[in-house]
């Protein structure tokens, strides 16, 4: 970050929640996002220990932050101090956004769509009709399935290491 960056009481603060995060490049981009835009935020790394999740959920309020990305291992435990969750969220099972709308705390899970919109950026084209190989079945490959399934995807094959987590995402 700029360190000529002024930082008012007028600034808004947003961030990311993980354990560890030191290594994120978040800060960075989204930092260099806000100064290009001309926007009064500031994005900071936060380090929760697991135990410390539900304080430094409350602390979102406490400190009327904008909101906060949430990563690993907190995706799915943040849900249940959540206020309210999108339909995508509920359906994955797992927060990757956390927002403040005037002191409630909203959870959104925007993997999926991050991909479609990538998807059809890249390549023009909607996902509706046609067959996807998806490589893994984790968090974000859930996530991703999901979202391919409601946009009229008519095939995914699920390759994985493990048959069973393969198997549990194809319930899913």
């Amino acid at each position: 970050m700029n360190v000529g960056l002024k930082i008012t009481a007028k600034t808004r603060v947003v961030g990311i929640f993980g354990h560890p995060v030191h290594h994120s490049l978040s800060p960075a981009m989204h930092n260099a996002a806000f100064e290009s835009l001309g926007l009064d935020y500031r994005y900071f790394a936060f380090d929760v220990r697991p135990e410390m999740l539900r304080r430094a959920v409350e602390g979102l309020r406490a400190l009327q932050m904008v909101g906060v990305n949430v990563t690993v291992p907190h995706k799915e435990k943040v849900i249940r101090y959540m206020d309210q969750l999108s339909p995508e969220a509920r359906l994955i099972g797992a927060v990757n956004t956390i927002e403040n709308r005037d002191g409630q705390l909203i959870g959104h899970n925007t993997d999926g769509m991050g991909f479609i919109m990538a998807f059809q950026e890249a390549f023009g084209q909607s996902v509706k009709g046609r067959r996807a190989l998806l490589l893994g079945a984790g968090g974000a490959a859930r996530a991703v399935a999901i979202q391919l399934v409601s946009q009229g995807v008519s095939e995914i094959i699920i390759a994985n290491r493990t048959y069973v987590r393969a198997r549990r995402l194809v319930k899913a």
